[in-house]
């Protein structure tokens, strides 16, 4: 296939893109050569990108992601493609499922994410390609992908228990969202309490029948004492997100945590979802199960709650700004020491001062 074969709705050779410095710290804005399509792929026009949590790790340097450009939520439009076949596609907005269900995440981890005014959606992760409903304003779509994934956790907890009274650890987005709509995905769940991993004041003398581990993977240990502590014996604790690879708990004998949190992947269950174990502390009786993101129904699904209750929603997106601004925030969030008074941070691509 030649150059001239390739199909185009844009001419330009370079971008601008938030590039991350080696080693740690808050990406920079640098010129970047525009990726070039091959036969089914899609080069695609960012609109908004989201900051997740597992962004600002890797900025960090808790996790060694080697993408140098971060993003994995949001919306683009697809602006180029290289097979004819594929004509039908330009000018289409879409989503991308970042976590396939036949392995490790790749956009805005291994692969340059969306951070950028243009990024590349190769053929082999086209599977993932999500189109989202007219009606979802674009700065609601950089919540899709953590919804999606809170609605995939209320769909295990139904099939391995009816809780209902529910303790999110972990006062990041997703533990926001748990408290807006887990009660929409699992009907019996008819309390949910949010706390962090440094105030617990509240909770201390109370029991609860499911913990949800969301916090941050420097806070995993911290925050499986909270869960320890407040569950009942007998009760669910669930593995959102935050761990290691490899994590084990001294408190959980024989238990790889990172195994069982695997164990549904990108909506494709595994074996068994749960594990059972007794704690070495207060010898409680707890079934573990826990998932890493979510299918692209369910990811279409939650486009569609966020077009349904936008007012619900949207007083979530902390700050939505442009490239500049949003430097100088991650600048302020990944610094010593790190300053974040914001939930959720929405990159407009289409807002550029220079």
């Amino acid at each position: 296939m030649f150059s001239s074969d390739r199909i185009s709705l844009t001419g330009s050779k370079s971008h601008l893109a938030l590039v991350r410095p080696p080693g740690v710290g808050a990406p920079r804005l640098e010129q970047v050569r525009k990726p070039v399509a091959l036969p089914g792929d899609f080069v695609c026009r960012t609109l908004i990108a989201g900051v997740c949590g597992t962004d600002l790790q890797i900025l960090r340097g808790v996790r060694d992601d080697p993408a140098r450009i971060l993003g994995h939520e949001g919306v683009a439009i697809v602006e180029e493609v290289a097979a004819k076949a594929d004509q039908r596609w330009l000018g289409a907005t879409i989503a991308v499922n970042p976590t396939p269900d036949w392995g490790s995440a790749e956009l805005g981890h291994t692969l340059d994410g969306m951070m950028q005014q243009r990024f590349l959606v190769p053929a082999r992760l086209r599977s993932l390609v999500v189109s989202p409903p007219a009606e979802l304003a674009a700065d609601l779509a950089i919540l899709a992908e953590p919804l999606a994934s809170v609605l995939t956790c209320g769909s295990i907890l139904k099939r391995v228990a009816e809780p209902i009274r529910v303790l999110a650890v972990g006062r990041g987005t997703i533990g926001q969202l748990l408290r807006i709509a887990l009660k929409t995905a699992c009907a019996s769940v008819r309390d949910v309490v949010v706390t962090g991993t440094k105030e617990t004041s509240g909770i201390e003398d109370e029991t609860f029948d499911t913990v949800i581990l969301c916090s941050s993977r420097q806070d995993v240990a911290a925050a499986l004492s909270i869960g320890f502590d407040a569950l009942c014996d007998g009760g669910t604790l669930h593995l959102f997100g935050g761990l290691p690879s490899e994590y084990r708990d001294p408190r959980l004998p024989g238990v790889n945590l990172s195994e069982v949190r695997a164990r549904n992947t990108g909506g494709r269950v595994g074996r068994s979802l749960t594990e059972q174990c007794q704690t070495t502390i207060g010898h409680k009786r707890v079934s573990i199960t826990g998932h890493r993101g979510s299918s692209n129904a369910m990811l279409t699904q939650a486009m569609i709650e966020l077009s349904a209750r936008p007012d619900t929603y949207r007083p979530l997106l902390t700050i939505v700004t442009d490239p500049e601004e949003a430097v100088r925030t991650l600048r302020e969030a990944v610094g010593d020491p790190p300053v974040r008074p914001w939930t959720k941070l929405g990159i407009d691509l289409r807002r550029w001062r220079t």
